[in-house]
């Protein structure tokens, strides 16, 4: 049997943040509203070591939630401390942590490459000052340009967060910001199409009717832009969508929340390249009616995609009679002569 990396997830809802931004219910999002102790990591750490110790490889360590270097110096050391144990001891390898972009500087760095820190995400949201203004964020796109140029210099692995459809934004600017990451050439990326949370100040404004968040399909067309920009780079997009386990029940009050949003973005990315293949196939047969292609055998379902819209989707944009397919070891599709 194979060993899989893992990353055991550690929960400090709201720690450190100096700020309320208009999206964050954070002690929803985490479903807890209790300070996460040393003890309780511990116990964490043990759950998920046992609970799969037989297709374990590396492991890493990820403290998400709040503003990690915004807490307390003396709260991150003990956080750190009580990881270093198992980092001794070769069963945990490295520490990830989330945290804003104005709060990393030469101090802080320091003490994170002291304890093993390997991977900093970076909550940017937007390249939009105008965007992160509206949304209450309390730092500028410049404070993420200087927070990654450190990050790099110290030889952190570098993550940074994205949240389209925040007030203000569009997709225009959505697009922007994603050109804007990628010249900053991050090592991940997450993409969070923003929803409206019970309890946040977008919900107020949603009731209100001064905002209007992405419908899916809005979410999914824009993200899949930016997921295309990313991996064209070969930047590794770990998450698109909040992970269903990330909420407590009923949270969710509008926007383009969905279990599967990662692979609908995924999937309209390959119809996309799936179309031009298609199109010009058609062009070159008019009025055939009938195209046989061959999907790469490793990226079938997204190709296809759920409930085979993608098929369905080309077979009635080209009017074609029937559109088959089969699976090979190809990275690209192709037409079956």
């Amino acid at each position: 049997m194979s060993k899989k990396q893992i990353t055991i997830p550690v929960f400090i809802p709201h720690s450190g943040c100096p700020h309320c931004c208009i999206f964050c219910n954070q002690w929803r999002v985490t479903g807890l509203s209790e300070k996460v102790t040393c003890d309780s990591v511990h116990k964490t750490i043990e759950l998920y070591l046992s609970e799969a110790a037989d297709t374990i490889g590396k492991v890493e360590i990820a403290f998400f939630g709040g503003s990690f270097t915004a807490i307390p110096h003396v709260e991150q050391i003990e956080y750190l401390k009580s990881v270093k144990p198992y980092i001794e001891k070769g069963v945990i390898e490295s520490v990830r942590i989330s945290t804003r972009p104005d709060y990393i500087n030469r101090n802080i760095l320091d003490v994170l490459k002291s304890y093993h820190v390997k991977t900093v995400e970076l909550g940017v949201q937007s390249f939009s000052d105008r965007v992160l203004t509206a949304s209450g964020r309390g730092h500028t796109s410049a404070h993420v340009i200087d927070a990654v140029s450190l990050l790099k210099e110290y030889g952190f692995r570098v993550g940074i967060q994205l949240m389209p459809g925040l007030p203000t934004d569009d997709y225009e600017t959505s697009i922007q910001s994603a050109a804007e990451a990628v010249e900053l050439f991050p090592d991940d990326v997450r993409i969070y199409p923003a929803v409206v949370l019970k309890d946040t100040e977008m919900e107020v404004l949603y009731n209100e009717k001064k905002f209007v968040p992405l419908t899916i399909e809005e979410a999914v067309d824009r993200c899949s832009i930016m997921y295309g920009m990313f991996i064209a780079k070969g930047i590794n997009v770990i998450r698109m969508g909040l992970h269903p386990m990330d909420l407590s029940g009923g949270t969710v009050v509008a926007g383009p929340y969905h279990e599967a949003l990662g692979f609908l973005i995924k999937s309209r990315y390959r119809r996309g390249i799936l179309e031009k293949v298609v199109k010009d196939a058609a062009a070159s047969n008019p009025g055939s009616g009938i195209l046989s292609i061959i999907l790469p055998d490793k990226m079938k379902e997204e190709y296809i995609g759920m409930k085979r819209e993608n098929i369905f989707y080309l077979k009635d944009k080209y009017k074609l009679l029937k559109l088959n397919y089969t699976y090979g070891n190809i990275d690209e599709p192709q037409i079956l002569d």
